[in-house]
């Protein structure tokens, strides 16, 4: 597991990142979308959360999909490789602690990442 996560941590060094939420950003390769942590802990903590990830396409390409990873920012659990094609988003339990997602796409997508 910490090898997983030393190379999703090598990979998030230099990518595009983007706070969570967001809404309609465009990949295409790396980005990184995480929580900021102060806005964390002025929310009152939930029992459990779902925490979403939806790419779309603006081409007429058959290939919509990429390639995600749900981490805490604790550094201690990641959750993944999942694959998340555009006719269906991604949903992941999650606790309290603040998340992040990495994300790997082949073609120029439209991400979307959120927390409920």
């Amino acid at each position: 597991m910490m090898i997983a996560f030393g190379t999703i941590h090598g990979y998030c060094q230099g990518t595009p990142l983007y706070p969570i939420p967001s809404y309609n950003i465009t990949v295409n390769g790396y980005a990184n979308f995480r929580q900021n942590t102060l806005s964390q802990t002025l929310v009152q903590p939930a029992e459990k959360r779902v925490l979403y990830v939806e790419v779309k396409t603006q081409s007429t390409s058959s290939d919509c999909q990429a390639t995600a990873w749900v981490y805490s920012l604790d550094n201690t659990t990641v959750l993944g490789p999942f694959t998340v094609d555009c006719s269906e988003p991604l949903q992941e339990g999650i606790d309290d602690r603040a998340w992040g997602v990495l994300i790997d796409t082949d073609e120029e997508l439209i991400v979307s990442v959120w927390i409920m």
